[in-house]
């Protein structure tokens, strides 16, 4: 395939997925067509069916995409800062989207227990995730700003355990500021 043809490809492919995550995020897996992607996009359902087999493949690449975006987080939020100051910022950061993702993510769970091919597609997610958490921990040791005595892998999931279940709190009704404070406190007593 021509290299022109490819890239163009490619380009639509991710216009597709970045209005899919949208789409999934204000509505929900299951309240997002892919009718309704295709008419945010001005093409038909069929055309959607050449880049992705069905909303199941859609998804999976939405995740991706939704991993791209935790990197970036992650890299904006510790760029020139503290522990304690970029910990504090990814915690505003992705205390933002709380209500969608936890929403999204607890239907996902739920369609998962019935269905074979999504709960594939969450347990490759986490583990996808966590390499992305894991991945900037072993740079933060390398930069010194976390110790190289603690296990990367480890400290990853801990941290995504933790932030996970304050998000959750906070929907239940846990004070924000009160969540931040135990992240915070956490993350620094977690990295010593």
């Amino acid at each position: 395939m021509p290299r022109i043809i490819q890239e163009y490809r490619e380009e639509v492919g991710r216009k597709i997925v970045e209005v899919a995550y949208r789409h999934f995020l204000q509505k929900g897996y299951h309240g997002t067509t892919m009718g309704d992607i295709a008419e945010s996009l001005g093409v038909t359902k069929p055309a959607l069916y050449q880049y992705f087999s069905g909303k199941e493949d859609l998804y999976a690449a939405v995740a991706e995409y939704g991993r791209e975006e935790l990197a970036v987080i992650l890299e904006q939020s510790f760029s020139n800062r503290d522990l304690r100051s970029g910990s504090e910022i990814l915690f505003d950061t992705l205390s933002r989207y709380v209500p969608q993702f936890n929403s999204m993510y607890s239907e996902m769970m739920m369609l998962a227990m019935h269905n074979e091919r999504i709960r594939t597609l969450l347990r490759e997610d986490r583990i996808e995730d966590i390499r992305v958490v894991e991945r900037f921990i072993t740079r933060l040791q390398e930069s010194g700003l976390i110790s190289t005595r603690l296990n990367p892998r480890r400290l990853a999931i801990t941290c995504d355990a933790l932030i996970n279940g304050l998000l959750i709190d906070i929907m239940a009704g846990m004070d924000k500021e009160e969540a931040k404070e135990i992240w915070i406190a956490a993350v620094t007593r977690l990295t010593e």
